[in-house]
Order: C-alpha cells, then structure tokens, then sequence
C-alpha cells in the first residue's frame, strides 16, 4: 500500500494520495485495475467467506462507538440508497473509471457533514463494499481515489444495531451505532470477539452519545472485566 492517513470523512478507511484515475486519460495503476480483471483477493486481502449482508439493513443514521488503530473525534454519518435514476444519471456524469466503477452496482450513498461518497456491492460477498470517492479537480473533471475496500457486518436486531467496519488491508476497525441507540461495554466486546477483531486498547473512552452528554463508556479487551464510569 502507499502513503496513508485516517480521516474521519470516511470513518477510518485507509486512503492512498498517490494514485488517482482521471475521466480525461483513464490512466489506471496496478491498485485499480478495470474491476472485471480483478479477484475478490485483490479487492481484499483479508477477504473470507461468511454469510451475505443485507445492504437495506444499512440505511439510516450511525454514530461513532468506537475506533482503531487511531481514536477519532465523535461524528455521525447518514447512509441512504441510491435510485435508478440516480445511478444512470452517474454514468453520465462520471462514467466508469476504466471499468474500476460499476454503477448498477452502488446502491448505497454515504453522506457526511463534509461530503458524500458510494459504497460500490450488493453485500452478497460476506459484506465486502468498496469505497467510491469522486473528486472534482476541475469543472466537469473527476477522479477516482484510489482506496482499500472494507468489510461491513451488522450485528443485534432492528434499532438497536451496532455496524462494524474492518479496513481489507490491516486492523484499521471502528463500531458504529445506529442511532439513538448506545450499547454497552459487554455487548461491543462480545461483537469485537465474534467479528474476530482485537480491540488495541484497554480501558479506552469511547464517544459519548449525544443523549446522554455527561455519561463515558469504556471498552476492555479482556473480556472477562468490564467498567463503565458515569
């Protein structure tokens, strides 16, 4: 992988700056390759099987819980679907990227307070999305940043989820939680044991929920201990 930072835009997604494909020369480097020569190893390396992700069950409003390598500040994120309309209107737009972008298949729009992007995958790989963020470098010029996919998987029933996010190169995580709900320290480690994924940390102040200002949470990898201040 290239150089990269961790920004909450996109909520700790590993970004590479070096690497751009232009709607002008269609340059594409060996990190994207036009999308039909790709395996779905090469997407992610980290790739395993597991059961297939309901893409609708990610619609609607999250809250940070929890992330790492690199705590970030607080925020929340609105996920929405995208129309037919929509999705044509794109291809008129942008294009394909060389192929790199299959719009028929970004069905869902992240949108943040500093932007938006597309998560390109229908969630039957085991929730495996890519990540499509379009920049504008001039009027009517775009380009594709080059970035790792990342697996998602919602764990606990409607209103009361919690959404885990794991980077497809390395242990860049976060937990995010639908809102207004907040879970507690027990069920986010009993979610982080059963998605495989250490927590680094222990005793780590997580994001306090917008609800309930004065009260922090705490997260412990070992999960027989658990503590929770107010």
């Amino acid at each position: 992988m290239n150089n990269k930072c961790i920004i909450n835009f996109i909520f700790l997604y590993v970004i590479s700056f070096n690497s751009l494909v232009t709607t002008n020369n269609l340059t594409v480097t060996n990190n994207l390759k036009a999308t039909n020569n790709l395996t779905v190893y090469d997407i992610c390396p980290l790739y395993k099987k597991g059961p297939s992700l309901n893409i609708q069950d990610l619609v609607g409003s999250w809250m940070t819980v929890y992330t790492q390598p690199k705590p970030v500040d607080c925020f929340k994120f609105h996920i929405r679907a995208t129309t037919e309309l929509e999705r044509e209107q794109y291809i008129v737009k942008y294009g394909t990227f060389n192929g790199r972008v299959n719009w028929s298949n970004c069905l869902l729009q992240v949108e943040t307070p500093l932007g938006k992007h597309f998560l390109q995958g229908n969630g039957s790989q085991a929730g495996l999305m890519e990540n499509i963020i379009i920049l504008e470098e001039n009027a009517g010029d775009y380009s594709l940043q080059n970035q790792s996919a990342d697996i998602w998987t919602v764990f606990g029933r409607r209103g009361s989820e919690v959404l885990m996010i794991r980077d497809c190169y390395g242990d860049t995580a976060a937990a995010f939680a639908r809102a207004p709900y907040w879970p507690t320290a027990p069920e986010l480690s009993a979610i982080f044991h059963r998605s495989g994924i250490a927590a680094l940390t222990h005793g780590r102040l997580l994001c306090e929920p917008q609800d309930h200002p004065t009260k922090q949470h705490i997260i412990h990898t070992e999960h027989e201990q658990h503590k929770r201040n107010c």
